[in-house]
């Protein structure tokens, strides 16, 4: 009953208000009626006759066939399942119930099959097969077992069933091993065992007497262990820790996609983990009239799961290969398909570009907060004012206002809106906000959005200007539509106040940007934000002649890192020429929609601006064109200055050069993220550069951003890593085995070549033969 309800609060229910209503009374109901079992006021048939059990039965069981359609859904749905198979199990066992045993048994197989426990799914398999003809083959053995004699019971309690080979390790074996037994120096051989073994019925008989002399007994309690009142409340805190989490990364969502509800990762087509059960039947279904001992098993046929490691293929083979494993593997391989190695530096030689992107495949996170440290350390920068002044314009980043203000809870969502139109009447004069739009389109923040909420999407809360607060701020935000509503019911209040609001259609740093340089050319403006994004484009898009910017963070005055920017006075240290080009300096070294290149840092970007002339020729050019082939030819000679390459050598040279001087001076291995990105990969990384850059300076009006290193999966933007395979197709055949021995011959592909097997090989996985073994990685990194 306690599972019933625990199960009802986590995945909610689709039905009417009305329908809830009465739901809820009848799990009220029902959970009255089991408090009174708990404490002896009813017997349990009484629950079992329930009225309203069977009905909050068929309702759960109707939300779950409903909700089998979604394949996150599914997945956690099946994982329940998998659950009750194993309490039936253990059911079986402790109460000795024959029939239930071998009905869990049975509804194993389609899980050992699906998950590649080979070994497990022939034994249990066979096992089913001859206990079906123990009743006309041994009849006195079937019936013994039917009582329940299948189990070892030391005691006549109900709960008390154990398997036999559970009963041999807390009696036999702890013998064994506790003081007086064998392993305490009596010794191990034939005759002490035989010794030892007879002579325990005669010990049992001394040890019992002993109990009656000294007036000793053994009994147990009726109660069990795990039904004490200590126990219940932790096992209570528990659960209650549990669905807090699942409330927050709610596993039942109705989304059409298989994701990860820790990390947010989204599965591709090929994972079908959320299909365990009919993989599996379809294995079983093919075992049927197979030698049990010839029969195999293709890997190919298991579920695919979500696995942090990317895949390759080749020739129409699926591999799961670690980058840095991959990176050497093919390194050593080359030397003996190819004369001239640095070819096979064109590609990446690892499952995705890892300069550019982390080991789970997502895009390198960039420190934007370096960029400003590094501008504010270039000249005197900051502004002197009175923040009491009053005539000035306030242009309010709505997005961090959004988070200045604690939530309390249980208070009204209208009270708190006027929470935030007391905070900016109090501090700010005349105010202008803008806000962020949330569509229901895709945006090139998609990635950096799932990134920073782990995937973790609020449940969606229809809610009025009465309605009370009752969940936490960061879950309710976690919803795009409910942020939505709620920008929408604060402006309404600002609206009613005087203050002016204006809402972006996807991103508001340029809106925001633009409001500030509006307003500047009729007063002083002082912008409130965070974001360095948004110190970027004041640097391009403010005008001389305008007033002055000032532009802060709301931080507290006493922190540390607290910076209040002097436009005017930022624009004359770092030159004209420089802010022209600093929205392209920010893009191509990492923002919110482009990825961090590794051992590349803000400082080192713009210190390459400021000294190196040819550097800002080609940052120039870049900013100008608009042909996406000059864009692509001059962002590869921008990332090569980056690298301190030499002019017009190109990446892929350059690759292989920086490998060279590597290998020569370092004494540790070459780790593949710390090598430029080739050519290739580096081509989409430009264009996003490129057609963030002209987002900021306003040129993209007539820009398809699925032209520009994007490419839409279902409703979000992903970018586009490369278009080549990891390697060559001559070289990638060389990296398994298809061994089914020992991998002890030179028939064996990877010993072949001088390298050990590993989780690419097919059948032995690096794991089973005498070739294998598990790298050692050093932890270190340039970064």
């Amino acid at each position: 009953m306690k599972s019933m309800l625990r199960t009802k609060e986590v995945i909610g229910t689709s039905s009417t208000e009305q329908n809830k209503s009465s739901l809820k009374a009848k799990f009220e109901s029902a959970l009255q009626t089991f408090l009174e079992i708990l404490h002896n006021k009813t017997s349990f048939e009484n629950i079992q006759k329930h009225e309203n059990v069977e009905e909050i039965y068929q309702s759960i069981k109707n939300e779950f066939e409903r909700l089998s359609k979604y394949p996150t859904a599914k997945l956690w749905i099946q994982y329940m399942d998998m659950i009750k198979i194993l309490k039936l199990f253990i059911k079986a066992e402790r109460t000795g119930d024959w029939f239930l045993h071998l009905h869990a048994v049975h509804e194993m197989l389609p899980f050992f099959a699906a998950t590649g426990h080979n070994l497990y799914l022939k034994s249990a398999y066979c096992y089913l097969q001859q206990m079906q003809t123990l009743e006309t083959e041994y009849p006195d053995m079937y019936s013994k077992f039917c009582e329940g004699y299948h189990v070892v019971r030391r005691s006549n309690r109900y709960w008390a069933g154990i398997s036999t080979d559970l009963a041999i390790e807390q009696t036999l074996m702890r013998s064994v091993k506790t003081s007086g037994g064998m392993t305490r120096g009596k010794g191990m051989t034939e005759v002490q065992r035989a010794k030892w073994l007879l002579s325990m019925p005669a010990c049992s008989g001394i040890n019992s007497a002993m109990q009656t002399v000294e007036n000793l007994q053994y009994t147990t309690s009726e109660q069990h262990k795990e039904s004490t009142k200590s126990r219940q409340e932790r096992d209570n805190k528990d659960v209650l820790t549990i669905l807090s989490y699942l409330r927050e990364r709610n596993p039942f969502s109705e989304s059409l996609d298989l994701r990860n509800i820790e990390t947010g990762v989204t599965a591709t087509d090929e994972v079908n983990v959320h299909n365990t059960e009919l993989v599996g039947e379809k294995i079983i279904e093919s075992m049927k009239d197979q030698d049990a001992f010839s029969i195999s098993f293709k890997r190919s046929m298991q579920v695919k799961t979500l696995n942090e490691k990317t895949k390759i293929r080749t020739q129409g083979d699926t591999l799961n290969v670690s980058s840095q494993l991959l990176f050497q593997r093919l390194i050593t391989a080359a030397k003996h398909v190819t004369d001239d190695v640095s070819k096979i530096f064109s590609y990446e030689l690892s499952n995705f570009p890892s300069a550019m992107f982390d080991t789970s495949g997502a895009m390198r996170e960039p420190q934007k907060s370096n960029l400003a440290e590094a501008l504010w350390a270039i000249g005197d920068c900051s502004a002197e004012y009175e923040t009491s002044t009053t005539d000035v314009q306030y242009v309010l980043d709505g997005g961090s206002l959004l988070h200045r203000i604690q939530w309390p809870r249980g208070v009204t969502f209208g009270r708190i809106a006027d929470l935030y139109v007391d905070h900016v009447c109090r501090k700010y004069n005349t105010a202008i906000v803008v806000f962020d739009g949330y569509g229901n389109g895709p945006s090139t923040k998609d990635s950096t959005h799932q990134r920073r909420t782990k995937g973790i999407v609020g449940t969606k809360v229809l809610f009025k200007e009465d309605t009370p607060f009752k969940s936490k701020k960061e879950q309710f935000l976690g919803n795009v539509e409910n942020k939505q509503n709620f920008i929408n019911l604060l402006a309404e209040r600002f609206k009613s106040q005087n203050i002016v609001s204006h809402h972006a259609e996807s991103d508001a740093d340029v809106l925001i940007v633009q409001t500030a340089v509006e307003s500047a050319k009729s007063t002083t403006t002082v912008l409130i934000g965070e974001d360095t994004d948004l110190l970027v484009l004041l640097c391009y898009h403010m005008n001389s002649c305008h007033h002055n910017i000032i532009f802060q963070s709301e931080m507290k005055q006493s922190t540390k890192k607290f910076k209040v920017w002097d436009l005017k006075k930022t624009k004359n240290v770092l030159g004209e020429e420089f802010c022209k080009v600093l929205p392209f300096v920010h893009s191509i070294s990492g923002c919110d929609t482009t990825s961090r290149l590794f051992g590349i840092g803000k400082g080192q970007a713009v210190k390459k601006a400021q000294t190196d002339a040819y550097f800002m020729e080609c940052a120039n050019t870049f900013t100008d064109t608009m042909s996406k082939e000059e864009v692509l030819r001059i962002g590869e000679e921008v990332i090569v200055c980056l690298y301190n390459g030499v002019e017009h050598e190109g990446l892929d040279l350059l690759r292989f050069r920086k490998f060279t001087s590597k290998v020569m001076t370092s004494s540790k291995f070459v780790e593949v993220h710390t090598l430029p990105p080739t050519s290739n990969a580096a081509q989409f990384h430009i264009l996003r550069a490129f057609y963030q850059m002209k987002v900021w300076i306003g040129e993209d009006v007539n820009l398809n951003v699925k032209d520009w290193g994007w490419l839409i999966d279902g409703n979000m933007y992903l970018p586009v890593r490369s278009s080549l395979p990891p390697a060559p197709e001559e070289l990638l055949k060389t990296i398994y085995c298809r061994c089914k021995c020992n991998c002890d011959t030179k028939r064996c592909n990877c010993r072949k070549h001088g390298l050990e097997c590993s989780v690419a090989c097919t059948e032995c996985r690096g794991t089973t033969c005498c070739n294998g073994c598990t790298p050692i990685y050093d932890s270190e990194s340039d970064d």
